[in-house]
């Protein structure tokens, strides 16, 4: 499972060096106000964002594991249903990471396709 999410950060990675090299257009074109946040603090970009789901994610299977783990080692004050909750919690934010997964590559294939 880690290596899934080494194989997204190495993609957004490329994706960075892509936008990097890719020509900025001038300033005075951009719009004056970067976004913000609710509490006036500037939005978290969208690699930042990225960033954090992936460490939730990550954070989510690492807790199913160690749930699970010690429910197999006899752990007497974790329920079974503790563990399956977890297990399936930890489930579905790696299916939910691999269809946003899908969607940034159908993204990008797209926009690698358009025609300049």
């Amino acid at each position: 499972m880690i290596e899934a999410l080494e194989a997204i950060n190495s993609m957004l990675a490329d994706l960075q060096s892509l936008a990097g090299a890719a020509s900025a257009p001038p300033t005075d074109q951009l719009a004056p106000d970067a976004p913000t946040a609710a509490d006036g603090a500037t939005a978290p970009t969208f690699a930042q964002a990225l960033r954090g789901a992936l460490e939730r994610v990550d954070d989510t299977i690492s807790h199913a594991n160690g749930v699970s783990a010690a429910f197999a080692a006899g752990d007497k004050s974790i329920p079974l249903s503790d563990a399956m909750v977890a297990l399936e919690q930890a489930n579905l934010s790696l299916q939910m990471a691999s269809g946003v997964r899908d969607k940034v590559v159908a993204a990008y294939t797209t926009v690698m396709n358009m025609q300049v």
